[in-house]
């Protein structure tokens, strides 16, 4: 089998067939683009990373920020995480899966030293003794040969729970697939073992619910994080199959995006800021067009628009599009400040303000770039620095509310 890769980003040129770019296109979509050549195709991929099963081997995307930092920010954007424990591997490390793999099974490996958390299970079952509600109108529609066995319904005490239940089907992904590496797939096959009353089982919803409810499992919080990510990108060659590889995706644009809204969230809350995400507002008088800005921050009359792009241009500024979507929501907002906030693959932020004229007013807007590189366990930090040099940016006199002069 062959490996190809790609640098996020970065065009490179590869002897993929026909055939195996359409499947590339397929799992991809949009995030591929694709040139053919003399020998062969060029190939750029943006916003994603993982790895693609094709019929002749396999297509790695390399994220162009560590791998490391990259399942830091998973963690940031799902929960606060203490990232000391937990780093795996060196920083500079650029297989995302093996990185991603043995993280999860070191959490899992936390869980199951600590002893496997029980919960309630609601079970119906044919008894020939009452436990639990009797369910009379079921067994008076029964023929009598079969009424010498009772309906009940009870609660079971038991491991075979929705948190339980995930952690395993996670564990059976990294288990059967050789994505991860041999050792990571030893290990997951060594700590299914200890859950052979457990069924694999996908209740991720469920996990959540019993999470947010029970505080017995306050401790899962990381490991469920890192299975649902597991289970919804491993594709649909997570068992065996045709391919010996499975496909592995994880789009990193809509992570960037969750991430610094939590940032910004978090800032402007203990500011005693009010924070909108995904608010939409009219663009027509009617009501019938709208707009949804990423986050508005407000406190009275003043407002700040912030938009999240997982752009990682070579140079420059990010395309015209981004600025024009940007000041369409400051006029829809009736305010002269935006932010455009991209991901810096350094550990230094940067940021440039541009006055734009559009729609008759001019605008002021702040090109942000959040520092992703550097040291995993500062991910978050450096977030929340960039959210806080964002949320000062907010205009604070009721002149500074009033569209900028031309």
């Amino acid at each position: 089998m062959t490996a190809w890769t790609l640098t996020e980003w970065e065009w490179a040129q590869l002897p993929l067939s026909p055939a195996e770019v359409l499947v590339a296109q397929a799992h991809l979509g949009s995030a591929l683009s694709v040139e053919p050549s003399a020998e062969g195709f060029r190939l750029r991929a943006q916003g994603v990373a993982g790895m693609v099963a094709l019929p002749g081997g396999t297509l790695h995307v390399l994220p162009k920020v560590p791998a490391l930092n990259l399942l830091a920010l998973l963690d940031y954007t799902a929960r606060e995480v203490a990232w000391g424990e937990d780093a795996v591997g060196s920083g500079d490390s650029e297989d995302l899966l093996a990185l991603l793999g043995a993280l999860y099974v070191r959490r899992v490996e936390r869980l199951a030293r600590g002893g496997w958390v029980q919960g309630y299970r609601e079970e119906e079952e044919e008894r020939p003794a009452l436990r639990g509600r009797w369910l009379v109108g079921r067994d008076i529609s029964r023929p009598p040969t079969h009424r010498h066995l009772l309906s009940c319904r009870f609660d079971e005490f038991t491991r075979d729970v929705a948190p339980n239940r995930v952690l395993l089907a996670a564990l059976r992904v990294l288990e059967r697939s050789s994505t991860f590496g041999p050792r990571v797939a030893a290990q997951a096959r060594s700590l299914t073992s200890t859950l052979a009353d457990v069924q694999p089982l996908a209740e991720v919803r469920a996990a959540a619910k019993v999470l947010a409810s029970d505080r017995r499992f306050a401790a899962y919080g990381p490991a469920v994080g890192l299975a649902r990510l597991i289970l919804t990108s491993a594709g649909a060659q997570a068992t065996p199959g045709f391919h010996p590889l499975s496909s592995f995706i994880i789009r990193l644009a809509p992570l960037f995006e969750a991430a610094v809204t939590r940032a910004v969230a978090k800032v402007a809350s203990a500011r005693g800021l009010t924070c909108h995400a995904q608010r939409s507002s009219s663009l027509d008088m009617e009501g019938l067009l709208t707009t949804i800005p990423d986050l508005v921050i407000e406190q009275g009359d003043a407002r700040l628009v912030i938009d999240a792009k997982y752009k990682l241009p070579a140079e420059g500024l990010p395309p015209a599009d981004d600025f024009q979507q940007l000041v369409t929501y400051l006029a829809c907002l009736d305010t002269p400040r935006g932010v455009l906030v991209l991901p810096a693959p350094g550990a230094v932020p940067e940021e440039t303000t541009l006055r734009l004229r559009t729609f008759g007013r001019t605008s002021e807007v702040r090109v942000v770039r959040a520092p992703l590189g550097g040291r995993a366990s500062t991910v978050g930090s450096a977030l929340e620095s960039t959210a806080e040099r964002l949320v000062s940016w907010l205009p604070r006199l009721p002149s500074e509310c009033r569209p900028l002069a031309p």
